[in-house]
């Protein structure tokens, strides 16, 4: 098979790499600056990179800011800009895939798969952020994890795999989070839990502070109780759980860490990406 590579972090130079590896013919779009093998090509155009490519595999996420996610290129390319030199019949791979995107592929005929909504690559891609999020938190702090008041917000598969590493760090976790489901969970696995209506009055315990919710659920009263010597660590798309710009304002300190698998261990979310590409493409012949 012929995949195009276009775009993306060094998730998708390895990437690049390992279906190189597994006898595919591989060319690449907007990856300029990334360090290649020889026999991989850089084509100059995106139409030259994706000719006769039976999948064309997109960034994850895909779109920052309505651009392709390109951060080893010097190309600005709107999203939508790249159906127009696709064609019926191929297979399109990307992480969270913008509904423009997605919704022009299926017009030009294109069968489309976002990874992120595979349970598969979804909860490898949740574990590997969270380790990473171990490691940032580690890594800019003088406080160890250990005996630490750790808050987590939100409950999805991120803030689960976190607060179960935390806890196994001897951390003393605690999740807000807005189901009385998920509360009952987090607390089943040793975490204390409330939810988020009593996070004004309970913030200000804590030496780090996670946020996994693409909304904003810590409100400005609730920003300005945190400790001031809190270490934030935002781990969600935007618009983000709090306010970044108030936050330094009042002199917290505020880390926005997206993208933490390409970052932390871009071989490893390589290899699950490969590993979801194949499996699609196995269901779509069953």
């Amino acid at each position: 098979m012929k995949f195009a590579v276009v775009g993306g972090d060094t998730r998708l130079v390895r990437l690049a790499e390992l279906l190189r590896r597994d006898g595919h013919r591989v060319c690449t779009y907007a990856l300029e600056r990334a360090d290649l093998a020889e026999e991989i090509p850089k084509a100059g155009c995106l139409q030259g990179c994706v000719y006769g490519a039976d999948c064309v595999v997109l960034p994850t996420p895909a779109e920052a800011g309505g651009f392709l996610f390109a951060p080893l290129s010097g190309e600005k390319l709107r999203a939508e800009e790249l159906v127009p030199a696709l064609w019926q019949g191929q297979r399109l791979f990307g992480g969270r895939l913008g509904d423009g995107l997605c919704l022009a592929a299926l017009r030009q005929g294109l069968v489309v798969e976002d990874l992120l909504r595979r349970a598969d690559f979804a909860a490898g891609n949740a574990a590997l952020t969270a380790e990473g999020a171990i490691g940032v938190l580690m890594a800019q702090s003088d406080k160890s994890l250990w005996r630490s008041r750790v808050l987590v917000l939100g409950w999805g598969r991120i803030a689960s795999f976190l607060t179960l590493r935390l806890l196994g760090l001897g951390a003393k976790a605690s999740v807000a989070a807005r189901r009385a489901e998920a509360r009952v969970t987090a607390a089943a696995l040793g975490a204390e839990s409330f939810p988020f209506s009593e996070l004004e009055s309970r913030i200000g315990s804590f030496d780090f502070i996670v946020n996994t919710v693409p909304a904003r659920v810590v409100g400005d009263g609730a920003l300005c109780a945190a400790a001031e010597d809190a270490l934030l660590l935002e781990l969600a798309s935007a618009p983000g759980g709090f306010d970044r710009s108030l936050a330094d304002n009042i002199g917290l300190r505020a880390i926005a860490a997206p993208g933490l698998p390409g970052r932390c261990a871009p071989r490893r979310a390589a290899e699950l990406m490969c590993e979801a590409i194949y499996a699609s493409l196995e269901e779509g012949d069953a």
